[in-house]
């Protein structure tokens, strides 16, 4: 095999990795949508019951060297660990304070913010389309914002999945930054913060039968396996790769939800958030039309 097949083979496992990563992660805000309970009470059972799922995998790949590879986390895993709590903190009370399309659209900037952090983290050069891509996606974020401000609804929602589309773009360079180092572990750990978070702040932690049934499925399977394959994936593929291919959910994740429970978009958010998802499509298949043979 040589060496530019090899680096092919590299490069298709890091994308299915982020592919099926990104498809088991898409029912997330449906399931957010159809448990009724309050939003600090989901945090905690979602952070308890991923922290629970993400160990037990962890216990299966490593057995007994578990131990060690949790040890091996060092500090960029702690760091990873209290940025993902506060990610999935936020993106839950984006979900529950505003649209989902809102919400996913304006998330869909964090490849923009993962190019921007590898400027400052990894000394990347950033090529001047990505510039030019971060000013149009702001743009459309504004039009997000925008059709909130029109409707007079609060813009709490959308000032969160701010913080958490620049949590993630940060999270993928952090992840780049520590291979060859498995940060999975950090992840599980991340999900006893969030389970902290959430008791600290809910009056309660009652979750109805048919709604913890719900939350079950995401705590325990689907959590645990996307975000397995997501933190492994910038390990074969560019941070800003991984993060471009989280447009999926932005198209998926409104669309079961609109299925189900027929949530229609403000107009300037679809307007937007197409903006934005072009943006970084074209962006994406420049960037591809200019990557050297077997780089």
């Amino acid at each position: 095999m040589t060496t530019v097949d090899s680096q092919r083979g590299v490069q298709a496992k890091g994308l299915l990795f982020a592919l099926f990563g990104i498809l088991l992660l898409s029912p997330d805000t449906l399931i957010i949508r159809l448990v009724d309970t309050d939003p600090w009470t989901f945090i905690a059972w979602r952070g308890a019951l991923m922290a629970v799922g993400m160990t037990v995998i962890i216990v299966a790949l490593h057995g007994l060297a578990t131990p060690a590879r949790v040890i091996a986390i060092g500090w960029p895993g702690i760091v990873i660990a209290v940025q993902f709590a506060v990610n999935n903190a936020a993106f839950q009370l984006s979900v529950q304070s505003t649209s989902v399309a809102n919400t996913l659209a304006i998330i869909a900037t964090a490849p923009l913010f993962a190019a921007i952090f590898s400027v400052i983290l990894l000394r990347e050069r950033v090529p001047l389309r990505t510039w030019v891509a971060i000013g149009l996606s702001l743009a459309g974020i504004a039009l997000v914002f925008a059709g909130d401000w029109q409707t007079g609804a609060s813009q709490f929602g959308n000032v969160a999945a701010l913080v958490t589309a620049i949590g993630l773009g940060g999270h993928f360079v952090l992840v780049r930054l520590a291979r060859p180092r498995d940060m999975t572990p950090a992840i599980a750990a991340g999900g006893v913060l969030i389970c902290l978070s959430g008791l600290v702040m809910a009056e309660s932690i009652y979750v109805a039968p048919v709604g913890f049934g719900l939350l079950a499925v995401l705590g325990l399977i689907l959590l645990p396996v996307s975000f397995l394959l997501l933190t492994r994936a910038p390990r074969y593929i560019s941070a800003p790769e991984v993060s471009l291919i989280l447009l999926l959910e932005t198209i998926l994740g409104p669309l079961w939800v609109w299925l189900a429970i027929s949530e229609t978009p403000p107009l300037l958010t679809l307007v937007g958030g197409g903006m934005i998802i072009v943006v970084l499509a074209v962006h994406a298949m420049i960037a591809l039309r200019a990557t050297p043979p077997g780089r």
